[in-house]
């Protein structure tokens, strides 16, 4: 009997999850740090990920200079809840947000972060006299830093590492939806500047001859940051001197508010300018009006910033997904030293025959041919929807555009049925999906990750473009130009978990349309990058 058996959150594991716990765990021993585990849909990585964390806590063989306990880390509110619901009374699991998401004890109109800020003033009411010792957030958090087993977003925990230091290196960090770190790392290390803002907000003028990358990162270091400075400067000697009561908390917490801000952004450029090399960095400027711009700063490669900004919070880091796609590609981008990572993959034991993947040409999506295509495009739209009269199903556009022209161009008696989601709406429609008793058909271009639409939710799905990331976009074209496979494996992730958001367990059975022509044009180039379970489900019809 394997010693890690206790700590399998079920009754018993399967056989995939057992080869992959026993492989982990055996390399660990041998020195290895870093596990990629590549899981397909149903192989059940949570539980995977939860065993081997409680099962290095609890055993001297794994040696590491930080102190028992485990962090697991997630990109969406959904998944963490997930966490919650599947694992909290079996092991113990605490579950941390951001203090904006807990009401204060006192005041339950107001949130925790918003009283958080309120504490920094020298004269508070009385009331809040509690906070110390009632407050929700930091009751949570300190469950969370002292208790073997926590769980937050990817987002938080950044933010807490990297600026307050208040959450302590554990022995153990998981990391699940790994596909997206990259990305999580993008957008914690990038920063924006707004000319409007610098004028109107901080009274700095703006040179108007300022667009080089160049003259940009020297303004924002000699001049620009000072101004933020010194603006926060100022208005934490306001908050000092507010005569703060009851019926000011409303202004008091309007001000606190514009300080977090500003004190947030403080940090991020002064992380930026500790970071910054002109050869690694994206520069853009965006127009928001006639008059006002915005200059972008963005990574290329974030594998120079991944030790330590995550790598170094723990002794031992698993990276868990179902689309690493590129298991080299992934540790390359990562930076994650060969001798020291171990690799690997487990396909989805989902049969075969419950995912038909079908491909049924309807034209190229490409910008030449899209409006040419688009007419034909849902006229097959219309067929398949006929074809799935009483099913539920997903439509993924890949573009608002795309979106917009097939639901504008269908008979009123498929837009009955159809629920448009993009933009804020997202969350809203999809819960109306989920919800009704009808054959609704979900029309969106951002459904690919992070939905769960088990049994009778999806019975069909329709890939409407090939996922080509944008070429438009800078960093996008500086990644290709750097890594020839990157391109490829961002377009294969987006197709395979287009593919994975019907067929959530082994009895579920969904179809899956592809109905772009340049399906053909990549295929050839990607062949291994696919799974081998993508094929055994895989046929090419006519249209």
């Amino acid at each position: 009997m394997n010693t890690w058996n206790k700590y399998f959150p079920f009754e018993s594991p399967r056989e995939a999850q057992s080869n992959v716990i026993n492989k982990v765990l055996e390399e660990f021993k041998s020195g290895k740090r870093y596990a990629i585990v590549d899981c397909g849909t149903g192989v059940g990585k949570s539980a995977i990920g939860l065993t081997i964390a409680r099962a290095i806590n609890n055993s001297s063989e794994y040696p590491g200079q930080y102190d028992n306990g485990s962090y697991f880390l997630t990109t969406q509110k959904v998944l963490q809840e997930q966490y919650e619901k599947d694992f909290s009374s079996k092991s113990g699991l605490i579950s941390l947000y951001s203090s904006s998401n807990y009401m204060c004890s006192v005041d339950k109109s107001t949130s925790c972060k918003e009283v958080q800020t309120a504490l920094r003033a020298k004269s508070l009411p009385k009331k809040f006299d509690c906070c110390g010792y009632q407050c929700k957030y930091k009751l949570k958090k300190k469950d969370f830093i002292e208790k073997d087993l926590g769980i937050t977003n990817f987002s938080y925990f950044l933010t807490e590492k990297n600026y307050s230091q208040k959450v302590p290196n554990k022995k153990v960090l998981v990391i699940d939806e790994a596909h997206n770190l990259e990305n999580e790392l993008t957008r914690f290390i990038e920063i924006s500047v707004s000319t409007f803002f610098s004028e109107k907000i901080l009274k700095k003028k703006v040179p108007p001859t300022l667009n080089t990358q160049g003259q940009v990162f020297k303004w924002i270091r000699d001049e620009y940051l000072p101004a933020v400075v010194n603006k926060c400067t100022h208005i934490k000697v306001q908050l000092e001197k507010f005569g703060i009561t009851t019926q000011k908390l409303a202004e008091f917490q309007k001000i606190t508010k514009h300080y977090d801000m500003l004190n947030s952004h403080q940090e991020k450029i002064k992380k930026f300018l500790s970071l910054y090399s002109s050869d690694n960095w994206v520069f853009d400027i965006e127009e928001t009006d006639k008059k006002y711009k915005k200059f972008i700063f963005k990574p290329i490669d974030v594998s120079k910033y991944a030790k330590d900004n995550i790598l170094q919070y723990a002794d031992y880091v698993i990276f868990m997904s179902a689309t690493i796609i590129s298991h080299e590609g992934f540790s390359l981008t990562m930076g994650l030293p060969h001798d020291k990572t171990v690799s690997i993959k487990e396909p989805s034991p989902f049969p075969a025959k419950n995912r038909p993947i079908i491909f049924c040409p309807a034209g190229s999506m490409s910008f030449k041919n899209i409006d040419e295509t688009l007419p034909v495009m849902t006229k097959m739209i219309e067929s398949i929807c006929d074809h799935h009269k009483s099913d539920k199903g997903i439509i993924h556009t890949h573009s608002v555009k795309i979106a917009k022209a097939i639901v504008n161009s269908v008979p009123s008696k498929y837009k009955k049925r159809f629920i448009v989601a993009y933009g804020d709406n997202r969350d809203e429609m999809l819960k109306k999906h989920i919800t009704s008793n009808k054959p609704t058909i979900l029309v969106s271009p951002s459904m690919a990750e992070g939905v769960d639409l088990k049994g009778d939710l999806s019975k069909f799905q329709v890939i409407c473009k090939v996922p080509f990331p944008y070429l438009g976009d800078k960093v996008v074209k500086k990644k290709m130009n750097k890594w020839d496979w990157w391109y490829n494996t961002q377009t294969v992730r987006t197709i395979i978990q287009s593919v994975g958001r019907s067929i959530r367990s082994e009895d579920d059975v969904a179809v899956t349309y592809i109905l772009d022509n340049d399906w053909n044009r990549l295929k050839s180039r990607i062949k291994n990058l696919l799974p081998d379970d993508f094929y055994d489900s895989y046929k090419e019809v006519n249209s």
